[in-house]
């Protein structure tokens, strides 16, 4: 696949779980969505590791 359109759909899920997180969080609390929030953090740090690499 092309590498650009993996980055992308790797932010653009990182965005979409991070709504998802703040959404439950306004209707919850953040301890039980801790979790999503971890989700999404990995999500972004996975698209800040790929796109480091495909620059160097």
């Amino acid at each position: 696949m092309n590498p650009k359109l993996i980055n992308t759909i790797l932010l653009s899920l990182a965005f979409v779980t991070l709504i998802i997180g703040v959404h439950r969080s306004i209707e919850e609390s953040i301890a039980a969505n801790y979790w999503i929030f971890m989700i999404t953090l990995v999500l972004f740090m996975v698209y800040r590791h790929r796109k480091k690499n495909t620059k160097a």
